[in-house]
């Protein structure tokens, strides 16, 4: 096993592209008429995907700014048995979201021999949906969608810490989703959740040679009720990961994915929707590049294409993320 030199953790940390975003993936149908999906709309506090590139390596000292844009867009959404959801006659979602985030890793603080960092983020989120609910012949299909662009829900986490020890990283924290986003029970499409999320993390990043890295996240994401619906959504367990290699000191190439699976049910009214409890899963895999322009400038692209889709929409994610230190 090889190990990382102080340069070498230094780069990479350089390296690091934009982290732990959360963008409202909410893509909220409207009414009883739509088929129920995992988790209530069939999205997400969290923006599975966003954090598997170096996951478990702090960003260094002082102030850090980041920003990243995500695309998202899915054509077909998938049933319990993973089929096209045959009461949909068409579904098409696009998300496009931008999301700055400020990072402050306190200087000289540790507490339980790590790094201390805070971080806040505030999303964009446009999202548009076009879709037709399927009916008996000969009435048609009956058109649900809509389009919304606005504030989404932020994301605070007050407390993370990070452990770095040669050529193996490691970060922990707990992230709180806040109810910022827009929400209304009327509407079609929704770009806030209108409940809160207490996610845990663990993750790490190991260098087993100089030009190799291997990281991943696991988070758990704990869920309120949505009051105005009273609908629960099931907790969440996502793992995300990636493998690159170092082509050039500033230039690294590598594969990422995710692996997302709701672990409890969806409620209403304290009943399990739809009578299976609307379970969803989805996995994603893909490539990625990371350039490191400076010591304090880098820039990253990734794709990610979902396959085995339950309960929820399958489609592609492109992400395009940069981050400047101070």
């Amino acid at each position: 096993m090889g190990s990382i030199d102080g340069t070498k953790a230094q780069r990479a940390r350089a390296l690091l592209p934009v982290r732990f975003g959360r963008l409202a993936l909410a893509a909220a149908c409207a009414a009883s008429s739509v088929p129920a999906r995992a988790t209530e709309g069939g999205g997400n506090s969290y923006p599975i995907g966003v954090d598997n590139l170096y996951s478990g390596l702090m960003l260094p000292e002082g102030a850090n700014w980041l920003l990243f844009y995500q695309h998202y867009d899915a054509g077909s959404f998938k049933d319990n048995t993973g089929h096209d959801n045959p009461k949909l006659a068409s579904f098409h979602l696009r998300l496009d979201a931008l999301a700055p985030r400020l990072s402050y890793v306190w200087p000289d603080v540790r507490l339980f021999g790590a790094n201390l960092e805070t971080r806040v983020v505030v999303p964009v989120v446009s999202a548009n949906l076009a879709m037709s609910v399927a009916r008996q012949v000969p009435l048609p299909p009956l058109a649900k969608g809509g389009n919304k662009t606005g504030l989404a829900d932020m994301t605070l986490a007050p407390v993370v810490l990070g452990w770095h020890g040669g050529a193996f990283h490691q970060m922990a924290g707990v992230e709180f989703h806040l109810k910022t986003g827009a929400y209304d029970v009327h509407d079609p499409v929704n770009i806030g959740r209108n409940y809160y999320q207490i996610a845990p993390s663990y993750a790490f990043t190991w260098f087993p040679t100089r030009n190799v890295d291997i990281s991943a996240k696991l988070r758990y994401g704990f869920n309120t009720r949505n009051e105005a619906t009273r609908y629960q959504s099931g907790n969440e367990a996502t793992i995300e990961f990636s493998a690159g290699y170092r082509v050039t000191p500033r230039l690294t190439l590598g594969l990422n994915g995710y692996y997302y699976v709701q672990t409890t049910d969806d409620t209403q009214n304290g009943a399990r929707v739809n009578g299976n409890g609307n379970r969803g899963r989805v996995t994603a895999l893909g490539p990625d590049i990371c350039f490191q322009l400076t010591d304090k400038v880098s820039f990253s692209l990734k794709g990610q294409f979902e396959f085995g889709a339950r309960n929820r929409p399958e489609g592609n994610r492109i992400w395009a993320m940069g981050r400047i230190s101070f």
